[in-house]
């Protein structure tokens, strides 16, 4: 009988193996069957499946479009023809007869499934494996690894558990035993399916004939390894041993080696593959082992929020999202930043703002035009920052305490799935499933109660912002996600505009904005320029509040120059604020002048890119995260020093030419900061985050 074979390996960045293994397989004895070579690629990046294809033509190409090994064989047996199925990894290198030792055991008898080869490393000297077996406490080794090889497995044997690195299988029995669970990822998936071909009474078998010679950890991490042989194992358990699976986490080498974060999320693993297993009568007793065995372990507290993020996990209620925004009362740019992720992400998870002071989501239509009627609004006030008073939190006062003033925000975290920490304050210890830090910047030096490492994702708002997080706090932010900027208005027109100069900035207590220093430097200007005096205007919009120090003294300077052609204009409505975009056609930004504090730059820029959303032209700063916007003589300019700031602004006013080809190039490059883009980007990110947070995982180091 002619029989036909598909070779399937698995491939994901494995250039420097796969050429060798290819070339193995090339060199087979082909006589008494057909064979089929298929790779199958898990989103590799290294351009190996194209230098495959390229040398060795025959072989079939097959593109996962997720980096899972267990899938990958799934998808491969899809795409095969042959009566038999060999999986083979990239790490390995073939014996001339490896594909006849093989077949030579699986055609002596038809109920014979599944047959493993004799793995060696590849100094053909050392045993990898020869077949597997399980050992104390549910673990599973592979037999005769790490022995070296004088012949004691040197005789064909029926074994238990089979190691997937080489084994062929009849078709028929993957076709009667089914797909391999994905949800292994990487390994335990070839045990799990070693008991699943046996329960249906198919017979595995070790063949000593057939050689094969592994890298071993060629193709996957030593700490990889670890962390999914330890992750599965319990998930093994859970699926086919559920009884065993809660006294099975403390002789976990996770729990025994102190890894209690990880450990968590094994369990979860665990959790999910036991429910989603087995009845209610046979999950019952086993969650409440477990329930005992998390409280001994984390705490009764940590217990209740598992079995809640249980809940989100299995997709039996919506995700809840809390969002913390201490100055949720106060119409900035940071909370616009935040509210506008609100907005996009309270349609698909149950999200609730979380604020300190009196408040309300209705102000955010006023302030900004976001719509937040599907988020709901609990206030926590602060007892110790309740007494102080004041119109801000200032974190400050925690380092000196040996209290955390901010335990109870901490506190109220526990109750979400995923816990949003949206406007910086350091020292709010997250106790959710998982936590995101949100940062504008790192002002806060690391100090008692600094939390900020225990968060499992840190968002910086800028580039300019990550390099000072990454300096100052020697934390490695997991994504730069600029805010979203919506200021378009559909009459602005770059041949339509008024000489207007606008500011657009709080007016900060500290004056960290630079109103005074704008003021004087037009002033100066209109005093030596007859035509700016004449014909153009400076106008400094932004939000204040009832006796703010620095606003009277902007009054105070301004009743002492008495300027007749700068305008104040303080708490503008959104709509107010658009007007004077598009009438505008110089856009003047200096927070950061003549500052060395890197927390005193800008740390983006959203008033600049709006200005360039309504072809204003920007001039500002040569700094912080105006460098990302602002490319200097393309689409506006930077200044260092406030005669920069005049010499530019003279060149823009006096070149009809100039200032059309900048606002132009302004409003181009300002549709790379808008909604869109940062809708996409957050929707994608908080995809990852779900995933992880449904049990999901990936299987990168």
């Amino acid at each position: 009988m002619n029989e036909s074979v598909s070779v399937i390996v698995v491939n994901h960045n494995g250039m420097e193996f796969l050429e060798p293994c290819f070339e193995s397989l090339s060199r087979l004895n082909a006589g008494g069957f057909s064979l089929e070579l298929i790779l199958v690629d898990n989103l590799s990046t290294d351009h190996s499946t194209d230098i495959i294809q390229k040398r060795y033509p025959q072989v079939k190409i097959v593109n996962n479009d997720v980096n899972n090994f267990a899938g990958a064989l799934n998808l491969g047996f899809e795409n095969a023809g042959g009566n038999y199925i060999a999986f083979l990894n990239n790490d390995t290198v073939v014996d001339r007869k490896w594909l006849d030792g093989l077949l030579k055991v699986a055609r002596e008898d038809g109920r014979i499934g599944g047959v493993q080869s004799k793995i060696l490393f590849s100094d053909g000297k050392i045993l990898n494996s020869a077949g597997a077996q399980e050992v104390d406490d549910f673990y599973f080794r592979d037999i005769g690894f790490g022995e070296a090889d004088a012949g004691q497995y040197g005789e064909k044997a029926e074994r238990d558990y089979l190691s997937g690195g080489s084994v062929l299988y009849r078709k028929t029995c993957l076709e009667d035993v089914g797909p391999f669970d994905e949800d292994y990822v990487m390994f335990f998936e070839d045990i799990d399916y070693s008991i699943r071909c046996r329960d249906r009474g198919w017979r595995l078998f070790y063949s000593p004939q057939s050689i094969v010679y592994h890298k071993y950890h060629g193709s996957a991490s030593v700490e990889l390894c670890e962390y999914l042989c330890s992750r599965n194992r319990l998930m093994l358990l859970a699926k086919r041993f559920p009884e065993r699976f809660a006294g099975a986490i403390r002789t976990s080498h996770t729990f025994q080696n102190g890894h209690y974060d990880r450990l968590y999320w094994d369990i979860l693993h665990g959790a999910k593959k036991l429910i989603e297993c087995h009845d209610a009568r046979t999950v019952r007793p086993v969650l409440e082992d477990l329930k005992q065995t998390l409280a001994n372990i984390y705490g009764t507290r940590a217990a209740c929020v598992f079995f809640r993020h249980l809940e989100a996990a299995l997709g039996l209620r919506k995700i809840r999202v809390g969002i913390y925004d201490h100055a949720f009362h106060f119409p900035g740019g940071g909370q616009r930043y935040v509210a506008k992720a609100a907005e996009i992400l309270q349609d698909r998870y149950d999200v609730t703002y979380l604020a300190s002071k009196d408040a309300s989501l209705e102000q955010y239509q006023e302030w900004f035009g976001i719509d937040l009627s599907r988020c709901r609004l609990k206030i926590i006030k602060l007892p110790f920052y309740e007494n102080i008073g004041g119109m801000f939190i200032d974190e400050a006062h925690a380092n000196a305490s040996a209290v955390n003033y901010f335990e109870p925000i901490g506190r109220e975290s526990a109750n979400y799935d995923i816990f949003l920490n949206a406007n910086m304050l350091s020292r709010v210890e997250p106790e959710s499933p998982l936590s995101i830090f949100m940062c504008h910047f790192p002002d806060q030096e690391i100090g008692r109660h600094f939390s900020v490492h225990r968060y499992d994702y840190v968002i910086a708002n800028s580039e300019y912002t990550s390099f000072w997080i990454k300096k100052k706090w020697e934390i490695q932010p997991t994504l730069t996600l600029y805010p979203p900027v919506d200021m378009y208005d559909p009459e602005s027109r770059w041949d339509q505009k008024e000489k207007i100069i606008l500011s657009v900035a709080r007016f900060e207590l500290g004056g960290s904005k630079k109103q005074l220093e704008m003021i004087r430097a037009f002033y100066e200007l209109s005093r030596d320029h007859a035509e700016i005096e004449q014909e153009w205007m400076l106008v400094l919009a932004g939000g204040t509040h009832e006796g703010n120090p620095y606003y009277l003294k902007i009054i105070k300077e301004f009743n002492r120059l008495q300027p007749k052609n700068i305008v104040l204009r303080p708490n503008l409505t959104n709509r107010e604020i658009r007007e004077l975009y598009r009438r505008a056609s110089v856009f003047w930004h200096a927070c950061g002048l003549d500052e060395t504090n890197p927390h005193l730059i800008e740390h983006f820029g959203m008033a600049t890119v709006e200005a360039m959303q309504n072809y204003c032209v920007p001039i500002v700063i040569d700094g912080g995260g105006q460098r990302e916007i602002v490319e200097h003589g393309k689409n506006g300019f930077r200044f260092s020093g406030a005669k920069q700031l005049k010499d530019h602004t003279l060149s823009v006013i006096r070149d009809d030419d100039l200032r059309k080809n900048l606002a132009c190039n302004a409003y181009e490059r300002s549709h790379e900061f808008n909604v869109e883009m940062f809708q996409a980007r957050l929707s994608a990110f908080m995809k990852n985050v779900e995933i992880r947070l449904k049990g999901g995982i990936s299987i990168e180091p």
